[in-house]
């Protein structure tokens, strides 16, 4: 399936280095594009459009980043984000530019859909161990997602591992296909429950003492004395 990349209007940038905090209060981001075979670029965007487009591609969908007054674009990923370290915005983004004709490697979020009749019907935990797997595609076939059905995991005794993802024609799983998706824990109190009814099963039935095996050696004189009455 064909990804649509998102547009990112941008400006060229003329302010440089310390000077750029004066954008920032302006409502103003800078952005670098870089890529094999080219001179970086530096531009500048409206740091509201910015935020809007990196909320929808995160850092696996294509971006067309698209300077004003030219017919150039270029095709990229976001490779890196900064963070103000107290305020959290947004302060700077290194674009990625890639070649739509060749492959690239990106991480893909992994999602479990429906639900496990391991959870739903017999009380166990869900735990997805692994978030991300590295795929290898054309720019333009990068999957945003990839899903896979949790009802797979209909017993305690069964995992979802990488080799049950699926992805479209044309795309790569990288991850080591044995490696650990999800799997369901039983629940704790499942064992406990077990061992107590368990327990009154295992204990030995108590042994049976006649009356006379426990009589004393004082009941052959008591016997006697009867007899000779």
């Amino acid at each position: 399936m064909t990804t649509q990349a998102a547009r990112l209007a941008v400006q060229e940038r003329t302010v440089m280095r310390k000077k750029v905090s004066v954008l920032r209060r302006q409502g103003i981001t800078p952005i670098h594009v870089y890529g094999p075979g080219m001179a970086s670029l530096v531009f500048q965007v409206d740091t509201q459009l910015l935020r809007k487009t990196l909320s929808v591609v995160g850092y696996n969908r294509p971006v067309e980043v698209a300077p004003d007054g030219s017919n150039e674009t270029h095709l990229a990923f976001v490779r890196e984000i900064q963070f103000h370290p107290l305020t959290t915005e947004v302060v700077h983004v290194d674009f990625l530019r890639v070649d739509m004709t060749k492959t690239t490697r990106v991480e893909v979020p992994v999602e479990l859909v429906g639900d496990s009749a391991a959870v739903r019907v017999h009380g166990g935990s869900l735990i997805q161990g692994m978030y991300t797997v590295l795929v290898e595609a054309r720019p333009m076939e990068v999957p945003a997602v990839v899903t896979v059905e949790a009802s797979i995991m209909d017993t305690f005794d069964k995992a979802i591992h990488v080799s049950d993802l699926v992805v479209g024609e044309g795309v790569t799983i990288l991850t080591d296909s044995g490696q650990m998706v999800a799997h369901v824990t039983p629940p704790v109190n499942a064992t406990v429950d077990d061992g107590q009814e368990a327990a009154p099963e295992a204990a030995a039935e108590p042994e049976r003492v006649d009356a006379g095996d426990d009589a004393g050696p004082d009941a052959g004189a008591d016997s006697a004395e009867s007899s000779d009455a």
